[in-house]
């Protein structure tokens, strides 16, 4: 029985809400727009583009974070279109593509260091830590308070698949005497 278990709460802050929300990453990209615009045109690199859309990366995936990443440096572009490019057109242009493979670059950096956070906490998730096993019966309680099997526990959480037997001193101890009778059967024929 292999099921999904839900996942922890996050250690970091911007993968809680509101900052694993697209709207509000969207919202907040928009504002780093407007206060692009406030700026003025004399800011070569709008670094506050890059925190809405690493956050974007981090939480929403590597494409729509791209595809905030090339909006924005869109918008970035028009607003120094409409404040005067104070130089030639040509190097506007090159300047545009310079910032949005400099986002790009970002993006893609946010965007494969949390698929790899991710990857490695679900493989450091999967048996971690101090297990509350019953004496009696050693099955496991789980983060919600439900008791588990220990085979059910540990497929649950990794890809281990069980078989079961009894060990040699198990068989002693429980069916020690069929098989003393088993023996001396043998023993007689």
């Amino acid at each position: 029985m292999t099921g999904t278990q839900p996942q922890p709460p996050s250690e970091y802050f911007f993968e809680r809400y509101p900052w694993n929300n697209r709207a509000v990453l969207f919202c907040l990209a928009l504002l780093m727009a407007c206060s692009d615009f406030l700026a003025g045109p004399v800011v070569f690199f709008p670094f506050l583009f890059v925190i809405p859309v690493a956050l974007m990366a981090w939480n929403c995936g590597l494409r729509t974070a791209m595809w905030l990443g090339a909006v924005l440096c869109t918008i970035r572009f028009c607003i120094q279109y409409a404040w005067g490019i104070p130089y030639a057109f040509h190097v506007a242009v090159i300047n545009a593509i310079l910032r949005l493979g400099i986002l790009f670059f970002i993006t893609f950096l946010c965007g494969k260091l949390s698929q790899q956070t991710q990857a490695l906490r679900a493989r450091v998730r999967t048996l971690e830590g101090l297990l509350p096993t019953c004496a009696h019966c050693k099955d496991i309680r789980d983060e919600s308070g439900e008791w588990q099997q220990i085979e059910e526990y540990v497929a649950s959480r990794s890809e281990v698949q069980f078989t079961h037997g009894i060990c040699p001193k198990c068989a002693a101890k429980h069916f020690g005497h069929v098989m003393n009778r088993e023996e001396k059967k043998d023993a007689e024929d």
